[in-house]
């Protein structure tokens, strides 16, 4: 499945607030009353601000590889996210399908994670 955005709960992120990975350093659950439609998905935000802040940069804050699992693109394949299992490295978001793997692909950054799975996600 290689889409614009991991939307196989129906939202981006399965409805964290993407903004929240930045502002707050953790993973924080929107909420329905805080909903904005961009790049044909849905984004739920915990606040307002982090609602306003997303709709003036949403290409800033928006995950890395389409919202899919960072490790998996490095092996070649797609997976899809647990909310709580992310990483933020040079203002951009990463996540994956767990903290195991969300573990050796930060590890292996220097290593060439990173640039597999930048490399297979410009396959897609």
């Amino acid at each position: 499945m290689w889409g614009n955005y991991n939307t196989s709960s129906g939202q981006a992120l399965k409805g964290y607030d993407v903004v929240a990975y930045f502002e707050d350093a953790e993973a924080i659950p929107g909420k329905s009353e805080f909903t904005y439609e961009w790049g044909d998905t849905t984004w739920q935000f915990s606040s307002a601000d982090n609602m306003a802040l997303f709709e003036q940069n949403p290409e800033y804050y928006a995950p890395q590889f389409g919202g899919f699992c960072s490790f998996a693109l490095s092996k070649g394949f797609t997976a899809d996210i647990s909310p709580d299992a992310w990483h933020v490295k040079d203002g951009k978001l990463y996540v994956f399908m767990d903290k195991g793997v969300q573990a050796d692909w930060v590890a292996g950054i220097d290593d060439g994670t990173l640039d597999a799975s930048a490399a297979n996600w410009a396959k897609r």
